[in-house]
């Protein structure tokens, strides 16, 4: 099963502008249920390392295919 996590940053000063970010995460520890809050926690505070100007919003994990390539 196929576990995808979103995150959702928006910016401190506009909250309004908003973007989806679907990390990659090494498939040497697939995702769970279980595990993908844990990892976008870990995988967010990494985000706001390098975009200090964003806020994180909300982290989301759906049973589903997985994307290829790292949000901007």
């Amino acid at each position: 099963m196929f576990v995808t996590l979103s995150m959702i940053f928006c910016l401190a000063s506009d909250p309004t502008q908003c973007q989806t970010i679907n990390p990659m995460v090494p498939d040497t520890e697939p995702l769970t249920m279980s595990s993908c809050p844990i990892a976008g926690q870990i995988e967010s505070a990494k985000w706001i390392n390098d975009h200090p100007k964003y806020e994180l919003q909300r982290i989301q994990c759906t049973v589903g295919k997985r994307f290829k390539q790292q949000g901007a």
